[in-house]
């Protein structure tokens, strides 16, 4: 079964905003606004929390979250402040969705990625040792990437749910079986 390791939702306020100001006005321990190294509000509810990253479009993306519960309670939290300061109204939907799912899990063994890359397909797989020690499985039967290690640990990324990530790492653990079957 994969661990989740980062969940990330966004939304949209649907009101175009001062981050500056509202930076200064949100009643959280930490905010960071420096549109000369990035144009967005980075804002956490508790510190060493999940990061909300807000756009002066009214668009915020949550990231750094270790669950679903963690990440519906802090875009509530989020929803709350801004209520509190009266930037839109309460019962405003922003149409909250999750973008992204990162789980890990352990392959049996440590792998051969060589030969893992020719036997996955050319036209799937990235792999410059080089450049990243990691495979890049981009199965497209499967809305996921994922990164395969030497030692056997694999990443699952892209995924919209945990289900999807089970999917591509059962999907990879036949691959690769098949591949090194003897």
């Amino acid at each position: 079964m994969v661990t989740i390791v980062n969940v990330v939702g966004s939304g949209d306020l649907g009101v175009e905003l001062e981050l500056q100001t509202l930076g200064k006005d949100l009643d959280v321990p930490f905010t960071e606004y420096d549109p000369s190294n990035y144009h967005g509000l980075y804002v956490r509810l508790v510190e060493e929390g999940p990061l909300i990253t807000v756009y002066r479009s009214g668009k915020y993306i949550i990231s750094g979250c270790s669950s679903f519960q963690e990440l519906e309670t802090t875009n509530e939290g989020f929803l709350t402040q801004i209520a509190e300061l009266e930037i839109c109204e309460s019962s405003l939907d922003p149409g909250f969705t999750v973008q992204n799912v990162v789980c890990t899990e352990r392959l049996s063994s440590a792998i051969d990625l060589n030969t893992l890359s020719i036997g996955l397909g050319l036209e799937t797989v990235e792999y410059e040792p080089e450049q990243f020690p990691g495979l890049v499985y981009r199965p497209p039967e499967i809305g996921a990437v994922i990164l395969v290690f030497a030692n056997g640990k694999v990443v699952i990324t892209g995924a919209s749910d945990v289900s999807t990530a089970e999917n591509a790492f059962a999907q990879l653990q036949t691959r690769i079986q098949s591949l090194f079957e003897t």
